[in-house]
């Protein structure tokens, strides 16, 4: 898969929310302009251990193999392909004011949040930024 194509697998993988992708894909590529820590490359920062619960479940195989289970799935996976054009090519406005990462806290409370600035909440994501502690 190519950049886009990971990017949207993963978004794909995290949420159908249109919004929510735009803002998961914000945390991916503001991971990337941190260097380092998460990776420098969409590559390295997508499959990087244990950050996305969602890369390899049913969900990003779906994606991963253009097999959806209806044209509404197809049609969401096609919407944030767009998406990730845009963030690959700079014109994806960061509507998580520079958040690095994200969780559902109606599912998980990990410890990690507590000690993290958050910044917005789109869909069933809370969006924080390790910088701001």
């Amino acid at each position: 898969m190519d950049d886009a194509q990971t990017l949207a697998t993963l978004l794909f993988s995290e949420t159908k929310d249109l919004e929510d992708a735009k803002g998961i894909a914000n945390v991916t590529l503001n991971r990337i302009k941190r260097g380092g820590r998460f990776g420098t490359n969409i590559q390295e920062v997508v499959y990087a251990p244990q950050q996305f619960s969602g890369v390899g479940t049913k969900e990003w195989n779906k994606a991963a193999n253009m097999q959806f289970a209806n044209k509404n799935e197809e049609n969401i996976y096609k919407q944030f392909l767009q998406i990730s054009n845009m963030a690959l090519n700079g014109k994806l406005e960061d509507n998580t004011a520079g958040a690095d990462h994200y969780v559902n806290l109606k599912i998980s409370n990990p410890s990690w949040a507590k000690k993290m600035k958050q910044t917005t909440k789109i869909g069933q994501h809370t969006y924080f930024n390790e910088l701001g502690k």
